[in-house]
């Protein structure tokens, strides 16, 4: 079992992690607000994420391999500690 104020510590950095994403969001969206960024619609696949957007008057479309995204973030939380694996 692990020590009891060795998860303490873990649930007060997750906590401090998670208001740094979600001011990272808050910040993103803002961004993309200014940038006249807006997400058409979003389609959520098995292998992959297609998101419809629009930049001013251009309309345009992105893939994103889901696997790829997944890998990143692993690696992003395995950097910060947050996962170890």
């Amino acid at each position: 079992m692990n020590r009891p104020t060795a998860l303490l510590r873990q649930l007060l950095i997750l906590e401090l992690v998670q208001a740094h994403i979600t001011r990272e969001l808050a910040r993103v969206k803002a961004q993309m607000r200014a940038d006249g960024l807006h997400i058409i619609e979003r389609e959520v696949g098995d292998m992959d994420i297609r998101i419809e957007f629009r930049v001013g008057n251009l309309y345009d479309e992105a893939v994103f391999m889901r696997k790829m995204l997944e890998a990143e973030a692993a690696n992003r939380a395995k950097r910060t500690g947050m996962i170890s694996r």
